[in-house]
């Protein structure tokens, strides 16, 4: 992440016509919830100063005077994200040690899930910022998060290198997850695109009609449920919906978290319960 100022040069739209907002009426914290709000819209990666600059309606120096560099202004975007939502996890309880691991990795999900202002942080701040931004509230939860494993009989070191390896998978589902999401959506925004311009390509051509397969034909989307030749695919052939395979769901997250449960109890030989 650069620690230099981004250049406002050819990035700040014509100012004739557009009311600027009166010199002073900016705040530190009116800049974090804007930044707060591109993050969630935009994602974290095109958050950037001028396009900040553009949302608070104000010049991209007004910024700079409250936040040096865009990594200044990641670390308070971070400070507040994690304070104000971190608190909205559940407490760990004391069940056995296998279900309050899952139940514990499931709450991570769901919050990134919920605010996708949290998921741009967790996912793709730089480690320092996330570093930085520990309060004692997230620290306490790591502590018990850890603690759930110290219960099960893991040595400590083990127990802090499991818990960092459980984190780790969570955060990568939940990318793979929005990224499968996204190409979905962006794949059925172009598929209703090109489907309008063929509709109107075809209607303009008298008494013609774009023939099944043909140039400007728009490719069918696999169907869900379908079946392939047990010739060819002996074993996909068996499943009713091989798309389950390749599908990324929460059942296949907890699925995961439950092997990884499995995988720890066997590797350090401790009860799953």
């Amino acid at each position: 992440m650069s620690c230099v100022r981004e250049s406002a040069e050819g990035t700040q739209p014509p100012t004739v016509g557009r009311r600027r907002r009166a010199r002073g009426s900016l705040s530190s914290g009116e800049i974090v919830a804007a930044a707060r709000d591109l993050a969630a819209q935009d994602g974290l990666a095109r958050l950037s100063m001028p396009a900040l600059a553009r949302r608070l309606g104000c010049g991209v120096m007004s910024v700079y005077r409250y936040f040096d560099t865009k990594d200044d202004l990641l670390a308070a975007l971070a400070d507040q994200v994690m304070s104000d939502l971190h608190r909205q996890l559940p407490p760990a309880g004391d069940g056995p040690w296998r279900d309050e691991l899952i139940t514990y990795f499931t709450a991570y999900r769901d919050l990134m899930e919920s605010f996708p202002a949290y998921r741009e942080v967790v996912l793709y701040a730089p480690t320092f910022v996330i570093r930085a931004a520990l309060t004692p509230a997230q620290l306490r939860r790591l502590d018990t998060g850890i603690g759930l494993l110290l219960r099960a009989g893991l040595p400590l070191a083990d127990a802090a290198a499991v818990y960092n390896v459980c984190f780790n998978y969570t955060r990568s589902f939940v990318a793979f997850e929005h990224a499968a999401r996204a190409a979905a959506t962006t794949a059925t925004a172009a598929t209703a695109t090109t489907t309008t311009a063929t509709t109107t390509t075809a209607t303009t051509v008298a008494g013609g009609a774009i023939e099944a397969g043909g140039v400007g034909a728009v490719a069918a989307a696999p169907a869900s449920g379908r079946r392939l030749p047990a010739d060819e695919y002996p074993q996909l052939s068996r499943l009713a919906d091989i798309d389950g395979v390749l599908g990324v769901d929460e059942r296949g997250f907890r699925l995961g978290l439950e092997l990884l449960a499995t995988g720890i109890a066997g590797r350090y030989g401790v009860a799953e319960r």
